[in-house]
């Protein structure tokens, strides 16, 4: 569209006809024409009472006449009539549609040229300009009888006017455009009360026929009232409209909030960089990757600040990082420094890796050059794991003087580990494995130990036993640390007997057929229940029926020959431990003797030992397996 530097556009022209007289009768002394509507009111009302009151000799007069002079007279009056009624229709479109009536009085020689450069030219004046006659006549009345040097603002131009063009139709779809960028939508939809009378010249006209706003619009009274720019060099600016830090035109999503228009208002990189290019600063700024989005005026005001390093005093504003008073910044590590957020949170790179202390320590010791800046101290995670990372003992431990009730992983004494115990790595908490965590995930900064935020070992195992049943045990648990058979305690029943505790051995090589969660089932520790830590969740007791004892006591063990040695009384019924259904299985044959009477097993190996020494067969004999007597 053509500006209006490249449209000669000169003053308006004065119109001549109508308005010539018109300007003649307005440009009379002021006495001149308040005398000549008083004697011309007068006239008026003289010859309008002479005619009424002779209205029935004006009458007869003209009835006299001859037919042919009283057509003539009547089609006079006729023509006078229509000539007055079509100069009123004339005139009446002349003040409406044409624009010489205007500017016969309003010469305005920079709205003429405003207007007749813009999309607007082609337009009457009172297509947007519409006020009643009253306001007319009102309007006439002041400048006869007031002459005032300047006249007041008339015939203003509400919205609805505006929306007969930019609306409606074929603007309709071009009108939702504008209406929804940033700008529009924070004007027109704020709740605010003064916003509430905003009308589309609020903006669009607050210099006639001036439709680009300007920067004194957004600072007319009532609005941006005194907002100047105070920062640095910005305040030497002059010609800086409002729109070139303030994305006004920005289209939003139809969806978004009036609050988050009025977000996009707030200058971001892209209005910012188009003047401060700051490649040196900036190498490597990210915007992508800024915990800001880029949005320069989150930090930066240049209406408030007058140095950019003010920026840092809003950090902690009600709008930003209100919440900034946690344990991790006030706690006894940082608070010393927790109101200088720059210290951390360098400029334009605020954010910081939480997960990675040391690195943080360093870069800040780094930029001050060392000046009262420590490495995070050390944790001493063997001591907090004690539990875990030592090895069982073997044996009890003995008496310890001064500390007897003290648990089995409390701190060595000075002599070394205790009896039956293994001295624990110096360090065996993997920090390599867990960097991808934050240090505060499992370390408090309110103390300068940096003690945990759990209870160990439970705390370790909410995280790594979060899904047993999928996860790979082997990832944490080596081999090696599953080698050693573990001591276990299991109960034995035999009929007629009381329950008697029994110590087993368990290897996880004899289950490596079994999962893990098949024994390890309690929540979160994965300890193994009572019942399965007892083996009896798969190994049922013994006196089960079918049950044959030496698939898991062999005759030649220790135990076994222990349990079976020869008693004081011989030959005592087997059903004085064993029940009477498997007894009567069995047949006192030269094997079942043998396995008492070992030494004798070359003695006679081709006869039966109970035809020898009881005088009867083996099958005679079965009998007394059963009794509580013996023989001899």
């Amino acid at each position: 569209m053509l500006t209006l530097q490249q449209v000669a556009v000169g003053p308006p022209p004065l119109p001549g006809g109508v308005a010539a007289v018109l300007r003649f009768f307005f440009n009379l002394p002021q006495w001149f024409q308040i005398a000549g509507f008083i004697v011309g009111v007068i006239v008026a009302a003289i010859v309008l009472v002479l005619l009424w009151h002779r209205r029935g000799a004006i009458m007869a007069w003209i009835v006299s006449r001859p037919r042919g002079l009283t057509i003539g007279l009547a089609a006079g009056a006729t023509a006078v009539v229509l000539g007055f009624a079509a100069f009123g229709v004339v005139s009446w479109d002349y003040m409406q549609h044409n624009n010489g009536f205007c500017t016969g009085c309003h010469v305005m020689k920079a709205p003429f040229q405003r207007f007749a450069g813009s999309k607007h030219d082609s337009l009457s004046c009172h297509a947007c300009h519409q006020q009643g006659m009253y306001a007319n006549v009102r309007q006439l009345y002041l400048w006869v009888a007031e002459r005032p040097e300047k006249i007041g603002k008339h015939a203003k131009v509400p919205t609805r006017i505006c929306a007969n063009c930019h609306v409606r139709g074929d603007a309709k779809q071009t009108w939702q455009r504008i209406a929804s960028t940033a700008g529009h939508r924070t004007h027109l939809e704020s709740d605010s009360s003064a916003l509430k009378t905003v009308q589309c010249v609020t903006c669009h006209g607050l210099e006639v026929h001036r439709f680009v706003p300007v920067d004194s619009t957004c600072a007319q009274a009532g609005c941006h009232v005194n907002v100047r720019i105070t920062l640095a060099k910005m305040s030497t600016q002059t010609d800086a409209h409002c729109t070139t830090c303030h994305a006004f035109t920005t289209e939003v999503p139809a969806l978004a909030t009036r609050d988050s228009a009025r977000g996009t208002l707030v200058p971001r990189f892209k209005q910012c960089f188009s003047c401060h290019q700051m490649q040196a600063i900036l190498a490597d700024f990210d915007p992508a990757r800024d915990p800001h989005r880029g949005t320069c005026g989150f930090c930066h005001n240049p209406h408030v600040q007058k140095q950019p390093a003010e920026a840092a005093q809003t950090c902690a504003s009600a709008k930003c990082h209100a919440d900034w008073r946690d344990a991790f910044h006030v706690g006894k590590n940082h608070a010393a420094v927790a109101q200088n957020c720059t210290l951390c949170h360098e400029p334009h790179h605020a954010k910081v890796d939480a997960s990675d202390c040391a690195g943080c320590h360093a870069a800040v010791k780094q930029r001050r050059a060392g000046k009262g800046m420590n490495p995070p101290l050390p944790f001493d995670t063997t001591a907090a794991l004690r539990r875990l990372s030592a090895a069982p003992a073997v044996v009890p431990f003995g008496p310890r003087k001064g500390k007897g009730d003290g648990p089995f992983f409390d701190d060595p004494p000075p002599g070394g580990a205790p009896r039956g115990g293994n001295v624990a790595a110096a360090d065996t908490f993997p920090h390599a494995r867990h960097k991808k965590f934050s240090c505060i995930t499992c370390h408090t900064s309110e103390s300068q130990r940096s003690r945990l935020t759990f209870q160990p070992p439970r705390g370790c195992q909410i995280c790594h036993h979060q899904a047993p049943k999928t996860s790979d045990c082997t990832a944490c648990h080596r081999s090696t640390e599953l080698s050693a058979p573990e001591s276990v305690t299991v109960q034995v029943t035999v009929a007629g007997r009381q329950r008697r505790d029994h110590a087993a051995r368990f290897e996880h090589a004899t289950h490596r057929a079994l999962q893990c969660v098949a024994c390890h089932t309690t929540p979160v520790s994965l300890d193994p229940d009572p019942k399965t830590a007892a083996c009896a969740t798969c190994h049922d007791d013994h006196q089960a029926r079918g049950r044959m004892c030496s698939a898991c006591h062999p005759g030649d063990t220790p135990e076994v020959q222990a349990a079976h040695a020869p008693p004081a009384e011989a030959h005592v019924g087997c059903d004085a431990c064993h029940a009477p259904a498997v007894v009567a299985r069995l047949v006192p044959g030269r094997t079942l003797c043998i396995a008492c009477h070992a030494k004798q097993a070359d003695h006679y190996p081709a006869r039966e030992c109970t035809l020898c020494h009881f005088s009867a067969t083996p099958e005679a004999f079965r009998h007394r397996l059963l009794s509580a007597r013996g023989g001899s």
